[in-house]
């Protein structure tokens, strides 16, 4: 981690009731870094699920068949489980996205609990778009910050080595998902930063440019946000923690293999909210 991009947090138990002035360091280390692991946690699914609603409201994800059983707001992910053997479902996530910008409200911040980390592979790359953004010159800032790009789950195009496969499965998935507009540039609600927003998986038109112009910018855009200098790649341990800040990175899972033995085996707890933390309310 370097650069600001990620942080490793110091001591803490979430799994208990944590006080507003915990909360309150633990999202001023999030905004400021965009992505945080906290190391050594003991999470059940009921204090994983109340520390999740102490970030903002858990998301229940629209594909019906990735929730957890009893606990809609969770979701597995990793190749334990039975379903695990498809590969559209183990590798669902190994292509750049961000976690609900194809919702009119999309998620603020997503965390991931390992109970099992594989000895070799499973890392979760994630990119900076705050810093990417920063990093475009101003009269490129300027065309880019009044535009407002459409996003539709499973649309847009792949990069090399993605998987190109529509997760939605049933028509009321994706009833449930009819395309919006999203900001290209979104200023953070929290710290007014600007940043590029959600260039991956789903997007794929500008509004009012033609769509030769549009699949043009969010191809060029692609490339200049996944340059190697924006990317940080985030090995798992059991036990931890890793939170990051959706409004400012996007993410992409590494593809895993079907499940061999334990020492390939890869568990994690995935919970995505929206909204303002309780400890910021206004």
């Amino acid at each position: 981690m370097a650069n600001d991009f990620g942080a490793y947090v110091g001591e803490l138990d979430l799994s208990q009731h944590n006080s507003p002035n915990t909360m309150q360091a633990l999202c001023d280390a999030l905004y400021k870094y965009r992505v945080v692991c906290v190391r050594g946690q003991v999470f059940t699914r009921d204090s994983y699920l109340r520390f999740g609603r102490q970030m903002g409201q858990p998301i229940a994800h629209v594909l019906d068949h990735m929730r957890m059983r009893g606990y809609p707001e969770l979701m597995t992910v990793g190749n334990t489980e039975l379903r695990d053997r498809e590969v559209k479902i183990r590798n669902g996530a190994a292509l750049w996205h961000t976690d609900q910008s194809y919702e009119a409200v999309p998620a603020s911040a997503t965390m991931l609990y390992s109970l099992i980390a594989p000895m070799a592979g499973g890392e979760t790359q994630f990119c900076d778009m705050a810093r990417a953004y920063d990093a475009l010159d101003s009269t490129t800032r300027t065309r880019l910050d009044d535009l407002h790009m459409a996003h539709k789950y499973g649309y847009g195009k792949r990069r090399d080595g993605e998987l190109d496969v529509n997760p939605i499965v049933t028509n009321d998935q994706d009833e449930r998902v009819p395309p919006v507009f999203h900001p290209l540039v979104i200023r953070h609600p929290i710290t007014a930063r600007r940043s590029l927003y959600a260039l991956g998986h789903g997007a794929y038109a500008i509004r009012d440019m033609p769509d030769d112009e549009a699949h043009e910018l969010i191809e060029t855009l692609k490339d200049h946000v996944l340059q190697k200098r924006f990317i940080y790649r985030h090995k798992y341990a059991t036990g931890e923690l890793v939170m990051w800040d959706t409004l400012q990175t996007m993410h992409s899972a590494s593809p895993i293999e079907h499940l061999r033995s334990r020492e390939n085996a890869r568990l994690l707890w995935r919970i995505s909210v929206r909204g303002r933390p309780p400890a910021l309310a206004a």
